[in-house]
């Protein structure tokens, strides 16, 4: 029995003991980070849906530093889907603060109607305006990044319609200081914000596969290309009147001469694992996929997954050829002629990553 009873300790203490959760490097992963990034808005013209951005401080109290007295400040970007700057400003912020914005009154408060007129775009027969922000922490530099542990913010995206019976949500990312660890080369990139140059972790293929490799005890490879780097978001169509909707953010635009071009062969899995190929356009730095553009005409409702296989795209930061970097979601709207059967679902869409591979 003795025997027994220290079996079952034994077990209960493996089974309890949980490591603390750590970041994985160059992943979109719910942990502290430095500089916040919107990737996408989606506010319907005139009235209706609406985006909301809430940006946690959880760093607290630091040095003389008390509640109520500014800790940081938030400046932000705001940007059209060719990443094009269309207005900034800063928001200060105090230990343990929740700063919270709606991008429809910052469309309101600052950007005229050609400018608005500018961001426009039609999804299911409607009119949104679309676009990301970039944000940019003075606290990197406030707290001298490389010796103190400068990743103090969480932050979280609200679509929202609440008339019409839509609400969803979903954790945003957050690029966490890329000099405070021991990260690869290939695992940052220089950021030049207006309170100088930040060293930021990157979400691209190379990174990503750096960490993978390491997660797994083994040695990263030599070279900045990735043997393969893949979006695998979900669809859902309950009936006619639904959509999904997949926003793609790039940190580049892609083209070919003086073109935006990137198309991209993608392969439609429904839920009796047939499958077909079709190809999709996504050359901005923020694009959205819209799911029933690949689906036959005649489509009503309809599930499954996306396998969206990215090509090794060369680009350049700070010298050293790169992958692009990416993040996506996956937006899902039912709609009916009653408010209370309509709903609203907002993910994160998975990444698969390869191994690295000689330039």
């Amino acid at each position: 029995m003795k025997k027994l009873f220290i079996a079952v300790a034994v077990m209960a203490a493996l089974i309890f003991s949980v490591a603390p959760s750590q970041a994985l490097n160059c992943i979109n992963d719910d942990v502290p980070g430095v500089n916040p990034l919107l990737p996408f808005f989606l506010v319907e013209k005139g009235s209706g849906l609406d985006t909301l951005f809430v940006v946690q401080e959880v760093g607290g109290q630091v040095g003389t530093i008390i509640h109520g007295k500014t800790k940081g400040v938030l400046h932000w970007i705001l940007r059209n889907y060719k990443s094009a700057e269309v207005v900034d400003d800063q928001i200060p912020y105090t230990p343990d603060d929740v700063v919270s914005i709606s991008v429809r009154d910052i469309l309101n408060s600052y950007l005229s109607a050609g400018e608005l007129a500018a961001l426009e775009i039609t999804l299911g027969g409607k009119t949104y305006y679309t676009g990301y922000f970039d944000f940019e922490n003075s606290w990197y530099f406030n707290a001298n990044s490389n010796a103190t542990n400068v990743n103090n913010l969480v932050a979280f995206i609200y679509v929202v319609d609440l008339a019409n019976g839509w609400a969803a949500a979903s954790t945003a990312p957050v690029f966490e200081d890329g000099l405070y660890g021991a990260l690869d080369a290939r695992q940052w990139f220089s950021y030049p914000s207006v309170f100088g140059v930040q060293q930021l972790e990157n979400f691209d293929g190379p990174g990503y596969a750096v960490s993978f490799s390491r997660e797994r005890g083994q040695q990263p490879g030599a070279g900045t290309s990735v043997s393969k780097f893949r979006l695998l978001p979900r669809y859902f169509l309950k009936d006619g009147n639904a959509n999904t909707w997949i926003p793609i953010w790039s940190s580049t635009n892609k083209t070919v001469g003086t073109a935006y071009s990137y198309p991209v062969t993608v392969y439609v899995y429904d839920e009796d694992e047939d499958v077909f190929s079709k190809v999709i356009n996504i050359p901005y730095e923020l694009n959205w996929f819209d799911v029933r553009t690949v689906l036959p005409a005649s489509t009503t409702s309809a599930a499954g997954w996306v396998d969206i296989p990215l090509p090794n795209l060369g680009g350049n930061r700070d010298g050293r050829a790169t992958e692009v970097q990416w993040v996506s979601y996956s937006y899902q709207t039912a709609s009916s002629a009653s408010v209370g059967a309509n709903w609203s679902t907002l993910y994160g869409v998975h990444r698969d990553i390869g191994t690295i591979t000689a330039d």
